[in-house]
């Protein structure tokens, strides 16, 4: 019976320490009735000395830690981040706090405080912090690439503001040696009413499916996928891919849309 206990103790992958403890109160029961079995004071001991303290120990860390992968124990609140302080821009990870500054006119109107060490997710929840203390949203915001996700795209189109926001690829669009490259699909034809890619080879690619990636923060990505129908002999193949067979692309609508109209404004006069 008792090594029943300890089996379904050891396999039981969702065991939390309030589990833990009545499973130690009642093997601790079981050893005032056999105070000589050496077995069962062995488990006990392991159990109260080791094995309950460490998962207490472990549930209060992952409270401390939240969604984030790192927290230091003198501040539980900063996170390891990696930080570019000497001259040579050297990464060095030590823990610290990501500042989001707002201006205008080079006066600062809003600051917020993150503990994520990317600026991708502390747009939002510093727009949100803006519209708190200001009353409401501003009509453009201008950031650099760091801020160019489809998720901040999708906020900043939902509330209505301009974004003049740099995306990844947005100065590397502009070499001859991304113009030139074939394999790129910025570079390639959409047919909308068909729903098709042409590729620089001439060659259509069809829908096949759409899969969904869902994101830490809950935004979910539509990823369509296309496939050629045939890349055999093609000129250009070397060039486009090295996987074998067929191409096969797989490309979210929205996020060309969004630096399609992202490119359109920071090239423009104003932007």
């Amino acid at each position: 019976h008792r090594g029943q206990d300890l089996n379904e103790l050891g396999e039981s992958a969702e065991i939390d320490s309030a589990k833990l403890e009545q499973m130690t109160q009642a093997l601790e029961s079981q050893l005032l009735e056999k105070p000589k079995d050496k077995p069962l004071k062995k488990a006990v001991r392991k159990l109260r000395k080791d094995l309950l303290p460490r998962l207490l120990n472990y549930e209060q860390y992952q409270n401390l830690l939240g969604d984030r992968n790192s927290f230091i124990k003198t501040d539980p609140d900063a996170t390891f981040m990696r930080m570019k302080e000497d001259h040579m821009r050297n990464g060095q990870l030590k823990p610290g706090y990501n500042v989001q500054i707002g201006t205008e006119n080079q006066f600062i109107l809003v600051y917020s405080l993150h503990q994520r060490p990317t600026d991708t997710r502390c747009l939002q929840p510093h727009m949100e912090k803006a519209r708190q203390i200001l009353g409401r949203l501003p009509r453009a915001v201008i950031a650099d690439a760091g801020y160019g996700s489809e998720e901040n795209y999708a906020y900043l189109e939902k509330e209505e503001i301009q974004a003049v926001v740099k995306y990844g690829s947005y100065h590397k669009e502009k070499s001859k040696a991304w113009k030139e490259n074939v394999g790129k699909i910025e570079n390639w034809t959409y047919n909308k009413a068909e729903d098709t890619w042409t590729c620089p080879a001439g060659q259509t690619l069809h829908f096949r499916k759409e899969s969904k990636e869902t994101l830490g923060s809950g935004y979910e990505i539509r990823k369509r996928h296309y496939r050629s129908q045939s890349c055999e002999g093609c000129p250009l193949k070397e060039q486009c891919t090295k996987a074998e067979g067929n191409r096969e692309v797989v490309v979210s609508l929205e996020r060309l849309r969004y630096q399609s109209q992202a490119r359109e404004i920071l090239r423009s006069e104003e932007g």
